[in-house]
């Protein structure tokens, strides 16, 4: 048995010092599936991407690369989409793809003699009708808001994530998810804030349509990132929907993803404003 030791020191009343080892058991590597295939409204969606990876051991400072694996996605009329890897970088490419909405896709990973194994279905996305930016005052700070709204479609079970990205040092892009329990049929947003957003920088909004199972594993990724902590459990360790057919207890981790997906460009303004479409 392998194991690592990690080091903690306790400080009490600023005083006393004790080291503890705690032995970490480093268990077996499971192959990590980042399958996220979007389809940008206006585009052809043909040419996407898949990344492939290793689970890394706790001390370990780069992510091992899964190369030499073949992947494939299948529709439901049996029409492979061969992924092609780019030289040895783990990530899987083509230029193919056919996403049609709601058809039924089935990704195929076979690496170092396992086949690994998915299916879902690329759902329908509303289009974004605006964009309003407000400023608020947040316990005393004044907080620039930006948010968009999309009206969701009556009578469907519709599900949906967000993704803010700032092209500045200060911020990770923001994550947001929503279902339609209480909005069936109404008008909808996601909304970001934050006091370090200054008039003419640049924001972009993605909008991806996800199914309940996205939505689902969406939402325990979110907080397991969020908990923090030094003894949080890592983004990884989430259960997505992918399976080993070969070795059923050797579960992979990661998603495999169909979303419909719209990008907006979006610059702040110096005061509060309304963007309708044309957006770009």
């Amino acid at each position: 048995m392998k194991y690592l030791y990690l080091a903690i020191s306790i400080f009490l009343f600023a005083s006393c010092e004790d080291i503890i080892d705690l032995p970490l058991e480093e268990g077996p590597k499971r192959l990590v599936i980042d399958a996220n295939i979007n389809w940008e409204k206006g585009t052809t969606g043909a040419e996407q991407s898949i990344r492939l990876t290793e689970t890394a051991g706790f001390y370990d400072l780069t992510v091992p690369i899964a190369t030499g694996a073949t992947v494939t996605i299948t529709n439901s009329s049996n029409v492979d989409f061969p992924f092609i890897e780019e030289g040895t970088t783990g990530i899987y490419s083509t230029s193919s793809f056919v996403p049609v909405i709601d058809e039924t896709y089935t990704l195929t990973v076979t690496y170092n003699g396992e086949e690994f194994t998915a299916e879902e279905t690329l759902l329908s996305l509303p289009k974004i009708d605006r964009i309003e930016q407000t400023t608020e005052n947040f316990f005393g700070t004044e907080v620039i808001k930006v948010e968009f709204f999309y009206l969701d479609p009556a009578g469907i079970e519709n599900y949906y994530f967000s993704q803010f990205s700032y092209p500045t040092d200060y911020a990770i892009d923001v994550y947001r998810t929503r279902d339609d329990n209480f909005s069936d049929g109404q008008e909808t947003n996601f909304f970001e804030q934050d006091d370090r957003s200054t008039p003419g920088e640049e924001l972009t909004i993605y909008l991806y349509s996800a199914s309940k199972t996205n939505f689902e594993y969406m939402n325990k990724l979110l907080a397991a990132v969020s908990s923090g902590g030094p003894f949080a459990a890592p983004p990884a360790a989430v259960q997505g929907n992918c399976i080993n057919t070969t070795d059923p207890e050797k579960k992979p981790y990661g998603f495999f993803r169909l979303s419909q997906m719209e990008v907006i460009d979006y610059t702040i303004s110096d005061e509060n404003a309304i963007t309708l479409p044309p957006f770009n």
